[in-house]
C-alpha cells in the first residue's frame, strides 16, 4: 500500500510540478524580466557594468525552471504520501480525506504560513550589500 501511495503522489507531485511552471512562467517570468531591467538601468545609471551572465535567461525561464518545479513537486508528493501512509489510522479514526486534509493543512501552516509571518519577504541585504555580515 506504501508503495502504491508513494508512487501516486510522486505523480500527483509532478501534475502539480507542471502546473506551477506553466503559472510561473506566464505570470511570474514577466515580473523578473522587468526587474532585471529595472537593475541594468540602475548599474548603468550608476556606470557601472552587469555582471556576468553564467546562465543565460532564455535556459533559466525555460529548462531550469521546469527542471526545479517539476522536481520539487515530485519530492513534495513523495514526501507527502509517506507521512499520509504513516499518519492514516494512526493519529485517529478521521476518515482518509480528512486525514489528508489535515496533514496538508499542517503542511501548509509549518512551510508557508509561519515562515512567511516570521521572516520579511524583502531581507535588508537585498539591494544593500554593505548590510551582508559574514
Amino acid at each position: 500500500m506504501v508503495r502504491t501511495l508513494l508512487i501516486w503522489g510522486m505523480l500527483v507531485g509532478i501534475v502539480a510540478g507542471l502546473l506551477a511552471f506553466g503559472f510561473a512562467r506566464i505570470f511570474g517570468e514577466t515580473q523578473v524580466d522587468r526587474a532585471i531591467t529595472f537593475e541594468d538601468q540602475m548599474d548603468r545609471a550608476k556606470g557601472e557594468s552587469p555582471g556576468p551572465e553564467l546562465v543565460s535567461r532564455e535556459v533559466q525561464s525555460g529548462v531550469g525552471l521546469l527542471t526545479g518545479v517539476v522536481v520539487y513537486g515530485t519530492a513534495l508528493g513523495g514526501l507527502f504520501s509517506l507521512a499520509f501512509a504513516f499518519a492514516y489510522q494512526r493519529v485517529g479514526t478521521a476518515s482518509p480525506r480528512l486525514t489528508a486534509a489535515l496533514l496538508a493543512g499542517a503542511g501548509f501552516l509549518s512551510l508557508v504560513l509561519v515562515p512567511q509571518l516570521k521572516y520579511p519577504p524583502n531581507p535588508p541585504s537585498v539591494g544593500r550589500p554593505e548590510t551582508i555580515a559574514f
